[in-house]
């Protein structure tokens, strides 16, 4: 399954949620996100959801910085 990260376009806070599901609830400011790739800023994408939880987590971390990661295939 693969799941997308994105912000929301309200607080700004990362989220995720599995690719094609319309819609998904901040977890910051409750609003409820319309989940569409035009309305929306997605900042990765993952195939699985420990992934997708990394990649929120270290986006937090980094203060809302832009993303700029590697991902090493070993």
């Amino acid at each position: 399954m693969n799941y997308i990260v994105f912000i929301c376009p309200r607080c700004g806070l990362a989220r995720y949620a599995k690719e094609g599901q319309k819609t998904a609830k901040c977890l910051g400011c409750e609003y409820q996100i319309q989940i569409n790739p035009q309305k929306i800023r997605i900042i990765a994408k993952a195939e699985k959801l420990e992934e997708a939880i990394n990649i929120v987590k270290f986006y937090k971390i980094r203060g809302k910085q832009p993303l700029e990661f590697s991902r090493a295939d070993n």
